[in-house]
């Protein structure tokens, strides 16, 4: 964690902000779906399952895994294109 980031956090109140609470259960719920996903595809992997019923567990977990990511990413106040300008300025060198 850099010393700007440590130190919004802390003028911040911490990491689990007041009035987040549901963002936070959102995420535990997409996490649920994602894990119920991937569990699913893999029983039905062992059992033999048809082509187009392991799609659709493959979906459910990816869609599941996909939503875990952001929704935990907005309750941890994180901003997307700021967090990509400063990975891409560390990567190629330049300054901001």
């Amino acid at each position: 964690m850099t010393e700007q980031m440590a130190a919004t956090v802390k003028a911040e109140g911490g990491a689990v902000r007041k009035g987040k609470t549901a963002l936070w259960w959102a995420a535990g719920a997409a996490l649920a779906v994602a894990v119920a996903g991937w569990i699913a595809l893999g029983a039905l992997i062992l059992t033999g399952a048809d082509k187009p019923v392991l799609l659709a567990a493959a979906v459910v977990g990816a869609l599941g895994t996909e939503a875990t990511v952001w929704i935990t990413a907005a309750a941890l106040g994180l901003t997307v294109f700021e967090a990509r300008k400063r990975i891409w300025a560390k990567v190629t060198g330049r300054s901001r």
